[in-house]
């Protein structure tokens, strides 16, 4: 009784999908497929549930595959034959290539047709359905072969989807896993790029005509799932097309020259259409990646490159609708709102096209690296840039960033000599320069010096030295932390070889060691300034045994005489700015002023602040970083009153939320009479404290309109030969010893600022890096007026 009732529901359904189909399709193709049903049927009965779905599953299909009908030609069928007859225009403008064209295409068609079936063998459980699409007999021409391409790509496209949909579906790291392997050994089967029998024009076509329809319809699928598509079909190399060792390309052939301007000319409709529409940047980005078409010199192809760097980063990258060169509004104003995933394609197509006379590449790898952490894209950028003005054009192009191995690219350090007959503003040398002085802007020190290595040609010695040095303290005070002082005899070893190598390039010997170096440290003096620091750390940790072995290592000698430590004092207090010195905060009209105190209470913050005020209109500030996101310690400084506040803790409760809001937010909104807020190389402190904890709704900290301003700019104009281009990379420590005649101290700058209490040493290095501000910026006062208003 139960068989008889299955096999009626059955027959009832069948009977239903063929006058769906038969409303559709042709008659021959609708018999053709309810032969199959039915011998299907015949051999195999199952469990009532399961047919059924399976029933509900193909039937899905079967209106899928019915929507193609010529006869009812869809918007995305006609955008994608619309992209490959405007492809073909330009290389068989005279139509004398047709026959070879749609001998091409009628081999793509089926390559096509073969990977939608075996796509759709792997969504019905092995019940096929062959992907045909009804066809005009007799007529063989052009359209008609593009309209068949154009159809069965979409076809072919939606089954890939209902492949990944049904084996992702739950979605879990082991269903992706499943589902990535079986759409790359289906595409593998299919596109059979190792066979000698398939003409590499062919398996072009399949490539291109599939990518126009993932970068331009509308997919049932997640953006992963899409790229997931994408990374299959699309090679990961043009030498995968063209050097295929079944079927290579002949240099200047009819075939290369069909491939090539086709899937330039497709590469340039698509870069259009994804300005003026929603598209994938990410599939035309592979696009370029597989067929290796984009060129500097085509400009064409360039300029819609930065049309699309225009569309996705703003006016302010592209050098024809760029009004303004004040980067620091930017930077303190209305921050960024660029779309990540569409960024990293646009990029790669950056680094693939390399459309350098378009845009302003410096300000774009700022940009990526700083405010979006596309570090390895940016850095994809500056080897193309390199590439560029070295002529490197035998080397294959750079991978996609998604494609790039982990730091493959910067642990690979190459320390070139310096070309000096290259001019030092080449693209190479702004856009390199933008990324090390970014990296280290952000203290990302090991970052800057394996930036700063890689490319020391166009970076300079002086980045170099700057970004190593850095680096060395802060492995330093990590390894003391650690009580792993052996590490630190490498880090001195490093120094010592980076200072000859670069006193060797600068030719030091000849030239006063203080107008060398751009970053805290003269260079001639950093060998003995690290073994120095070192010392000291050790001292600090209560490792002597370390620091003794270690000072008779280098020949110097460690002791822990108190005689011998005052004297050592003295001659520190000589080289750097002191909290007591005069001018200081801690040395008002010859009166000794104490340390200030981590406030972290709302009350003593709202009394100090209104101290603050009331002794200056120019209040500098600095922040240390914590180890999440926010900042750890702000300091706040007039010429004479420092004031220092700890986020953490008064950002935890709502009244010190509120209390901040009052005095910090006030300060940077421009709204509490102080007519300068300055900070040095501020942006990511800006950024950091918009990013610091807050326990209220609204954040204490002003979203837009910042009133800070940076300093760099101002040093450079008031005194040009101190700063390089626009002042945007200076050492605070070299500023304050030219305009206040003595360095700051630096060696806490890499402590540990969530410690509490906060050392003696670590509360004075905070409040005058603050009043450091204060004081340059009123001594520029005098020399260039009163043209920097906030």
């Amino acid at each position: 009784m139960f068989t008889l009732v299955f096999i009626q529901v059955l027959n009832a359904t069948i009977f239903l999908l063929l006058i769906e189909s038969a409303l559709s399709r042709p008659a021959a193709f609708v018999l053709k497929q309810a032969k199959g049903i039915q011998q299907t049927h015949r051999h195999r009965i199952k469990p009532v549930g399961r047919q059924l779905s399976k029933l509900n599953s193909r039937s899905c299909s079967l209106r899928n595959m019915a929507s193609l009908n010529i006869n009812a030609i869809s918007e995305d069928e006609t955008r994608v034959y619309d992209v490959l007859a405007k492809s073909l225009e330009r290389y068989n403008i005279d139509g004398t290539e047709n026959e070879f064209i749609i001998d091409t295409i009628e081999q793509s068609s089926l390559l096509i047709q073969r990977l939608g079936s075996e796509a759709l063998s792997h969504t019905t459980s092995n019940e096929t359905e062959e992907n045909n699409v009804a066809t005009d007999d007799g007529a063989r021409d052009l359209s008609s072969s593009l309209r068949s391409l154009s159809q069965l790509s979409l076809s072919t496209s939606r089954h890939l989807q209902s492949l990944i949909y049904q084996i992702n579906n739950p979605r879990s790291k082991k269903t992706s896993g499943n589902a990535w392997r079986t759409l790359q050994s289906v595409v593998n089967r299919s596109l059979d790029i190792k066979n000698a029998d398939v003409e590499s024009t062919a398996i072009a076509f399949s490539i291109l005509s599939l990518g126009i329809v993932i970068s331009t319809t509308d997919t049932d699928v997640g953006n992963a799932q899409q790229k997931m598509i994408a990374s299959a079909i699309f090679p990961s190399s043009p030498s995968h097309i063209f050097e295929r060792e079944t079927g290579k390309v002949e240099t200047g052939s009819k075939q290369e020259r069909l491939i090539k301007s086709v899937a330039r000319d497709t590469l340039l409709h698509l870069l259009g259409i994804v300005v003026e529409e929603n598209g994938s940047i990410d599939c035309i980005a592979r696009i370029e990646t597989a067929f290796g078409v984009g060129s500097e010199q085509d400009k064409e192809l360039c300029s819609a490159v930065a049309n699309l760097v225009k569309d996705v980063f703003g006016s302010g990258c592209y050098y024809f609708d760029s009004q303004s060169n004040d980067d620091e509004e930017e930077c303190f104003g209305t921050e960024l709102d660029i779309n990540k995933d569409k960024a990293s394609p646009t990029l790669a197509l950056v680094a693939q096209c390399r459309p350098w006379e378009f845009i302003k590449t410096d300000k774009l790898v700022r940009i990526a690296a700083a405010d979006l952490d596309l570090w390895y894209s940016a850095e994809l950028v500056c080897d193309a840039s390199v590439a560029s003005v070295t002529s490197n054009t035998n080397t294959e192009k750079n991978l996609m960033a998604t494609n790039y191995p982990k730091l493959k690219a910067s642990d690979k350090i190459s320390t070139q000599s310096i070309d000096s007959s290259l001019r030092q503003d080449t693209i190479a040398h702004l856009a390199t320069r933008a990324l090390i002085d970014t990296a280290l802007d952000l203290r990302l020190y090991r970052r800057a010096d394996l930036f700063a290595s890689k490319f020391y040609a166009f970076g300079g010695a002086e980045r170099f030295a700057e970004a190593r040095f850095l680096h060395a303290c802060e492995t330093i005070t990590k390894v003391v932390k650690r009580k792993q002082p052996q590490i630190i005899e490498k880090q001195i070893a490093r120094i010592d070889e980076c200072v000859a190598r670069v006193s060797e390039d600068l030719n030091l010997s000849d030239v006063d060691e203080h107008k060398i170096g751009i970053g805290e440290v003269p260079i001639e003096t950093m060998p003995q300034y690290i073994r120095d620091f070192a010392l000291r750390r050790l001292r600090t940790s209560n490792m002597s045994a370390a620091a003794s072995r270690l000072a008779n290592l280098w020949g110097m000698n460690y002791e822990e005489d108190p005689v011998v430590l005052a004297e050592e004092e003295k001659r520190r207090q000589l080289t750097y700015v002191q909290w007591n010195d005069e001018g200081s905060p801690g040395n008002i009209a010859g009166k000794s002023q104490p340390l200030p105190d981590l406030i972290s209470d709302a009350v003593d913050l709202a009394e100090e602040f209104k101290v603050l005020l009331q002794a200056g209109e120019t209040v500098g500030f600095d922040a240390e970083w914590g180890e999440d996101s926010g900042v750890a310690v702000l300091q706040l400084s007039t010429v004479s009153h420092s004031i220092l506040l700890d986020i953490p803790a008064l950002s935890s409760n709502d009244k010190g939320c509120r209390a901040l809001q009052a005095t910090v937010g006030q300060l940077f909104a421009g709204l509490t009479g102080a007519r300068y807020v300055i900070g040095f190389g501020c942006k990511e402190d800006i950024k950091r404290l918009r990013d610091s904890p807050c326990s209220r709704s609204v954040h204490w900290f002003p979203h837009n309109n910042c009133a800070a301003r940076d300093l760099r700019p101002l040093i450079a104009e008031a005194s040009p030969s101190l700063g390089g281009k626009g002042g945007q990379h200076l050492g605070l420590s070299r500023m304050t010893e030219s305009f206040l005649g003595k360095q700051l101290d630096k060696a806490e700058q890499c402590s540990d600022w969530c410690q509490r209490p906060l050392s003696t040493e670590q509360r004075e290095y905070a409040a005058l890096d603050a009043w450091a501000c204060a004081a340059i910026h009123a001594k520029i006062a005098k020399l260039i007026g009163e043209r920097y208003k906030v």
